[in-house]
This record gives structure tokens, C-alpha cells and sequence, in this order.
């Protein structure tokens, strides 16, 4: 018996089917090149960036003391210190783990954006935010650093990836971890709650959202609970201080002998101060997100926010509070915003039919995607805290002669971070008042790096410039100096206890990188 012809009808389906595979497998490799392009540009991003950071420093002894389950009392969250006690497992070097976390999630970003602006621009339209995300210098610099931006940027949206489609108990918890990361992620939980309860009156979705809330409890509770043993104090975040108006001048938020004046004074005048500097603060911070993301990408943002918003958008709602933290004017404060950023330029390319519409917003993507390359391609090839190589062979060298727990006075913690030894500030004061707060107060090493003396401690300078000065002077004693070509010098001297004389020792000088005197005849 003759098989019956199929109908000519279901070839179409066929068709279509196979068209389907081959949209998913093309938009599959593009994903893979660009997660590709990420990982390229940060790996040469972490040539530029040879050691920790400033804030680096803490992190990575938070997460030290993580690891043997002792309590830290720091002013940061401790979600990125617990992702670097984790990375050390596998990473034996103790910077290394913090920048293998901060990279691993500097890498996964493009695929998290992929996945948050998949329902609203499709398959193959996420992809165009994603390689904004990838390719971004500032984004990439991040990545190579010991900074906890990287990691909580690529929470934050891992969170909102999970949230958008349906909400559920890994969710929260990624949420939660976000907060833990930095605490700005609260502002990105508070603006969720609302759509989130708007959403629960329907009866099916009520069990996700519930699910969704108790991860994100979970973790939070977890971190308040960690700063009642860590800090003493029942809070959200222990950088309530920073509610404040930012300071006209560097000089004035230096620190001295006497109490921080912004610590004593009540959090409402703070705030209330804060509020009366927010139109000029807010100037300023929108002047540094123009530096990372330039006024025309800022522009075609907006318009796509005016067309269409999705969960993104709540990686803008700390915008808005930035100007009422006492915060100097760094565009890193406002990188997370980046993604969010991405996905609402390019919401305009897939909602816009006009011929007109999409050439306006082609030479806007253009023209802002040749000034953020100019406008960061200097800092993409700087070292996000110049200088720390003279600083970190310091360090190594006197860790070889310090006692454990001695404390080292510096400006910055570099020096001491390497010679793991406590850092104690460097303040500014007069200086017989300084010097006899290091004898009195127990330091025993002092730093003076040649550029922090000339700029911020002139009183200092006489024991850089002048070796009478240094001969005259009972309290402290040079006992090492180091420059590198390119990167500064600086001394370290011994602080002597009352009555203890000098060694008379000369110091020991380290030169690196400075061509060698020819022979005299």
C-alpha cells in the first residue's frame, strides 16, 4: 500500500524550524565572541594594574580574617572580602584571589546583560548591550582591580536576569549578595519592592515573590548580623557617616590630631547639610557619569527610557542619592548605572521605525562611542592608584625587619599592607605635634612618600630634603629609601621611644630603573 504524500504545507514549518536553530546557533556564537572580546580587553586591562588598590588593601585582610573565621571591624560590606576568602582556596596568592574575583565577574557581565535585555530587545538585539558592556574601558579597568564594583555589578544584574522572567528563591539570594557587595544594592531592592508588590495581588505569582523575599532576607539578616558582631551596632550599612555635605576642599576632610568634624556631628545636620549641597553635588556627580558614559550616550539613554523600561532600571535608582554622600567626584560611583545605561540606548534601535529616528540615533551611538574611548583610554592604561610598585618593594623590605604588630604611619596603607603590619593614618599636623604623637602613641615606622610630603604634608618636607634636618631630629631615625624611575620615591624612618637613641646606621638605598653614572676619570 502507497505511503500518503505529505502535504506540501508542513515544509514551511520546516522551514521555519530550521531558521529558528540557526538564529539560536548564530546568536550563541555571537554571545561566545563577545564574552570572548570581554575577557581579551580585560586581561590586557591587568597589565596596567600590577598591584592592590587603596581600598584593596582592606578588602583583602577582611577577607583574610574571613578565612579564619575572625570577626573585621571595616567600614565595607563584606560580600567581596567572603567572594575573595573563597577565591584564595583556589588562588594562592592573596591579591590574586580578589582580582580573579573581580575579573571572573568583569568577564560574565556581557552574557548577565545578554540575559536582562533578552525579553525586551530579543535573542539577537541583547547582544548590542552586551558588547557595549564588554568593550567598555572603565568596566574593563574595574575588572582588574581589588575593588568590589566588578563583582557587585555582575550580582546586581545577575539578580535582575533571574527576577524578570520568574521570581524565585536564587533570585533573592543573589539579590541579597549584591547588598552584601556593596550597600548601595538596598536603593536597587527598595525600587524592586514596588512592582513586586503590585505583582503579588496576583495569586499565582504570590509563591515566587515570597520565595524571592526570604533569599533576599536570608543574606541581608546574615550581613546585619555580621555587623553586630564585627561593629557593636545594629545597622544596614556602617557608612551612615557618609551622609554629609562633600567638602569644598581636599584639605578640609584631611585627617588631624582631633575627631573627624562630620563624626560629631548629629546625622540630621549631616543630612540636612547634605540636602542643602545636593543641586551642586548633583552637578557634579552628572559631570563624572559623562566621563564613563558621554552626554550623547547619556541622550540616546534617556530616549530609550522614554520609549520602553524594563528591571533594568533599577540599577538607576542610586543615581538620584549619590549627591547626598559626602563622596569626591569619581565616576566609579556611578558604574553600576552603566548596564542599565546600555540597555536603554539600545532600546532605541529595536522601537523606532523612522528612517530619520534611527539616523539620529546611529550618529548619537557613534559620536559617544568615539568620546568614551577618548575620553578613557588614559585611564584605561593607568594604574587605578599610581605609584604602589616603590611602595609595595618598600613594604616587602620591611617586612624582613619589622616586628609583627608594628605599627606603620603612612598617608596611604600600601607600605604596611606588604609588610603585613597594622596602618595607622598619617594626620595632618604642626610638626612637633606630629612627631610627638608617634612616640607617644606607640608607631613604629613612619613613611613619607616624596610626592604626599610635597603636596599634602609640607611640614614634612624637611626630613625628605634636608639631611641636617634629619640629624637634628631625635624622634625618628631614616632607615630605608627607595625611587623608581617613573614611579617616585620615598623614606621610611624608625620612630624612637622616649629616650632611645639613633643606631647611626646609614640607610639603605634602593634605585631602580635610573641609568648608572658613568665613571668619573
Amino acid at each position: 500500500m502507497r505511503r500518503p504524500r505529505k502535504s506540501l504545507a508542513t515544509f514551511p514549518l520546516l522551514l521555519r524550524g530550521a531558521g529558528t536553530l540557526t538564529s539560536m546557533r548564530r546568536t550563541a556564537l555571537g554571545l561566545a565572541l563577545v564574552t570572548a572580546a570581554a575577557a581579551a580587553l580585560r586581561l590586557v586591562a591587568l597589565r596596567f594594574q600590577p598591584t592592590v588598590t587603596f581600598d584593596g588593601t582592606e578588602y583583602v585582610r577582611f577577607a583574610e580574617a574571613l578565612a579564619h573565621g575572625a570577626p573585621f571591624a571595616s567600614v565595607f560590606a563584606p560580600g567581596y572580602p567572603l567572594l575573595t576568602a573563597i577565591a584564595h582556596v583556589v588562588v594562592p596568592d592573596r591579591v590574586g584571589a580578589a582580582v580573579a574575583v573581580s575579573m571572573l565577574a568583569g568577564v560574565a557581565l556581557p552574557a548577565i546583560v545578554w540575559a536582562v535585555a533578552r525579553g525586551s530587545l530579543g535573542a539577537r538585539g541583547a547582544l548590542v548591550p552586551a558588547l557595549a558592556c564588554a568593550l567598555h574601558p572603565e568596566l574593563a579597568r574595574h575588572s582588574a582591580i581589588t575593588m568590589s564594583e566588578s563583582a557587585y555589578i555582575a550580582a546586581l544584574y545577575l539578580a535582575f536576569a533571574l527576577l524578570a522572567g520568574a521570581p524565585s528563591l536564587a533570585g533573592g539570594l543573589v539579590l541579597g549578595l549584591a547588598c552584601a557587595i556593596r550597600p548601595e544594592g538596598l536603593v536597587a531592592a527598595a525600587a524592586l519592592a514596588i512592582p513586586a508588590a503590585r505583582a503579588a495581588r496576583d495569586p499565582g505569582q504570590r509563591a515566587r515573590i515570597a520565595a524571592a523575599a526570604v533569599g533576599f532576607l536570608l543574606v541581608v539578616l546574615a550581613t546585619v548580623a555580621w555587623y553586630r558582631v564585627s561593629l557593636g551596632v545594629w545597622t544596614l550599612t556602617p557608612k551612615s557617616a557618609a551622609f554629609h555635605a562633600a567638602a569644598a576642599d581636599w584639605r578640609a576632610a584631611e585627617p588631624t590630631l582631633a575627631a573627624a568634624p562630620e563624626a560629631a556631628q548629629p546625622i540630621a545636620t549631616r543630612v540636612l547639610a547634605s540636602v542643602r549641597a545636593w543641586p551642586g553635588n548633583a552637578w557634579s556627580h552628572a559631570v563624572a557619569l559623562t566621563w564613563s558614559w558621554p552626554w550623547p550616550l547619556v541622550a540616546l539613554s534617556l530616549w530609550g527610557l522614554v520609549r520602553r523600561r524594563g528591571i533594568e532600571l533599577a540599577g538607576l535608582a542610586y543615581l538620584p542619592l549619590l549627591p547626598f554622600l559626602g563622596l569626591s567626584q569619581q565616576g566609579r560611583f556611578a558604574l553600576s548605572a552603566i548596564p542599565a545605561l546600555a540597555v536603554a540606548a539600545s532600546t532605541v534601535f529595536f522601537v523606532e521605525r523612522s528612517r530619520a529616528a534611527r539616523a539620529v540615533a546611529g550618529a548619537l551611538a557613534a559620536f559617544g562611542v568615539v568620546a568614551c574611548g577618548w575620553a578613557l583610554a588614559d585611564a584605561f592604561h593607568t594604574p587605578f592608584d599610581g605609584g604602589v610598585l616603590t611602595d609595595r618593594r618598600a613594604g616587602e623590605w620591611l617586612a624582613q625587619v619589622a616586628k609583627p604588630g608594628d605599627a606603620v604611619v603612612d598617608r596611604k596603607p600600601f607600605v604596611a599592607f606588604y609588610a603585613r603590619c597594622p596602618h595607622r593614618v598619617l594626620v595632618d599636623a604642626p610638626y612637633d605635634a606630629l612627631l610627638d604623637d608617634l612616640v607617644r602613641t606607640g608607631a613604629r615606622w613612619l613613611v613619607l612618600e616624596e610626592y604626599v610630603v610635597h603636596q599634602m604634608r609640607p611640614q614634612l618636607a624637611p626630613l625628605l630634603d634636608s639631611a641636617e634636618a634629619r640629624e637634628r631630629e631625635s624622634r625618628v631615625e631614616m632607615v630605608y629609601a627607595r625611587a623608581d624611575a617613573g614611579q617616585g620615591s620615598l623614606a621610611i624612618f624608625r620612630v624612637l621611644e622616649l629616650g632611645r637613641a639613633k643606631t647611626g646606621a646609614p640607610p639603605v638605598i634602593e634605585l631602580h630603573g635610573f641609568p648608572s653614572q658613568a665613571p668619573g676619570p
